[in-house]
């Protein structure tokens, strides 16, 4: 498929008058609910560079970074920590889940580089969550990049998470595919367009399992593929996770299989997207 350049019950933290309120991406239950409590981080993330070969000309994961927000959490914009990235011409892949689709108002980062959807925004979660792609081809970078999830007025408090994979040497989106049908993988498995190209898996369980006895469900990539970022659904974030692997060829069929600790809902979301040369 071609790049396209235009883009619950959920805890919600029982901060304000003990009160739960229904949502889209984990289970809101105020006796098992921990989003809020004592400990417990409003605000999840994590950022990675990894230093290239100095004439590197394969496609190849240079950086990549998180954040996510518990249910309850006031936070209008959602940002990764700042990392090191290539000065000029990466590929960057930009993939966010949202409470709902109303929450997403823009993705942005903090060097004026411009994000195109891949696709369109999609739903998981029996519809209610949001999920979108974004890419931004030939990419200014730097020692301190870092990107935002802004969202929409009113929302500021609706959980979310971003996840960010910086590709050094691709320079366009091969085949990408979307399903919010299966609870691990994909509906219908990509095809790749190229040898040496990366492919990337970005997966969003609709996790309800967080509990107050158990919270965490860390979940585990494919075999064989790279495992960059989780944020399990422990404090009720919109989880998810993304992990990348490298094609033999043109040609190589990818069905990913995610797995979890424990069990999760059968519409979960997964993101496939071929990074190319």
């Amino acid at each position: 498929m071609p790049f396209l350049p235009s883009i619950t019950t959920l805890r919600r933290c029982a901060m304000v008058l003990g009160a739960a309120v229904l949502g889209a991406c984990g289970q809101r239950d105020p006796a098992a609910s921990i989003a809020g409590a004592a400990g417990v981080p409003g605000y999840l993330a994590g950022a990675t560079a990894y230093t290239l070969p100095p004439q590197a000309d394969d496609v190849a994961v240079a950086a990549h970074a998180y954040a996510a927000n518990a249910a309850g959490t006031v936070l209008p914009v959602l940002s990764t920590p700042p990392v090191a990235t290539p000065a000029r011409g990466a590929l960057v892949l930009v993939q966010v889940l949202t409470q709902s689709p109303a929450t997403l108002q823009s993705v942005q980062d903090n060097l004026g580089n411009v994000y195109r959807p891949v696709g369109s925004m999609q739903t998981y979660s029996q519809q209610h969550a949001g999920t979108a792609l974004y890419a931004s081809v030939d990419a200014k970078g730097g020692a301190g990049q870092s990107w935002s999830l802004v969202k929409a007025a009113g929302h500021a408090a609706d959980e979310a998470s971003l996840y960010v994979v910086v590709l050094h040497g691709a320079h366009a989106i091969g085949a990408w595919a979307f399903s919010n049908t299966a609870p691990y993988g994909l509906r219908t498995p990509l095809t790749t367009t190229t040898a040496g190209s990366i492919v990337v898996s970005f997966w969003g369980p609709a996790d309800y399992s967080g509990s107050a006895r158990d919270p965490l469900n860390p979940y585990a990539p494919p075999a064989g593929w790279t495992l960059g970022g989780q944020n399990d659904n422990g404090y009720n974030q919109c989880s998810g996770a993304y992990a990348w692997t490298r094609v033999p060829a043109a040609g190589t069929v990818l069905d990913p299989q995610w797995r979890a600790k424990k069990s999760v809902e059968a519409d979960g979301s997964m993101w496939l997207v071929e990074a190319r040369r």
